[in-house]
Parts: structure tokens; sequence; C-alpha cells
């Protein structure tokens, strides 16, 4: 079986609207939403973050920047223990998906008061559900 992080990454937007008309825009990582499950990572972890105020619920322009920056950051800490596999915009919030087999590397980011949320999820289901399937 093939280790969830040596998939090279295969990233399509999705788009869609709240039953509010409000944009949602869904990156999946499509290499992996295809392949699943893996063992080992089975700990789906979310961590979410309140956008600044704007009309759409998406991020403003001198946001992104910011939000990349604290993006590479879980990268970077999840390296080794986790797999980003989708990030959701909708309604002024950013979410990001990782499936892991620990939750240690996220300790800096509950310290930083980011909403931190695991769930065990063996199959996967989290993900293909985000991914349509």
């Amino acid at each position: 079986m093939t280790n969830l992080l040596e998939v090279p990454p295969e990233w399509v937007t999705l788009r869609a609207k709240t039953p509010e008309g409000q944009p949602v825009v869904v990156l999946v990582d499509r290499a992996i939403a295809t392949t699943v499950p893996y063992e080992v990572f089975t700990l789906q972890v979310a961590i979410a973050v309140q956008l600044g105020e704007t009309r759409d619920g998406l991020p403003a322009e001198p946001d992104k920047a910011n939000l990349r920056t604290l993006e590479q950051g879980m990268v970077d800490l999840a390296a080794g223990e986790a797999r980003l596999v989708a990030v959701m915009t909708l309604e002024g919030v950013r979410e990001w998906v990782f499936y892991a087999r620990t939750t240690e590397w996220c300790k800096p980011f509950v310290e930083a008061g980011l909403s931190v949320r695991y769930a065990e999820d063996p199959t996967f289901s989290g993900l293909l559900e985000l991914a349509g399937g």
C-alpha cells in the first residue's frame, strides 16, 4: 500500500453556492480522494480560521498572503505526520482538512486560538464527501 505522504498532489477547485447564494470554494487533492483509504492516517484534522468581514464570505485580497503563510505553517508543522487534503472557504471561514497519524503537530494552532477539531475517519468519508464522491 502506498504511503499517504508519498502520493504526488493533484489539486482541483470545486465551486458551489450555499442555500443563501453565497460562494463555496473547495480545493481538493484528487490524488488522495481517488486512492483512499490509507492505513495509519485515520485521523481527520480540521483547522479553521474566521476571515475578515467580506461581502461574499471569501477572503479579502489583503488577507490572502497571510492565509497562504498560515497554510504553509500548517503544512510545515504537519510534515511527516499529516497531509493537507482539502481547503474549504465559505461564509467567512477558511478550513484546512488534513489526514494525520498524530495530533501533536496541531498544538501551536490550538494555543494560537484557532478552531482545531479531530475525528477518527479511517474510511476518509469526510474527504470523499468534500470531493463529491
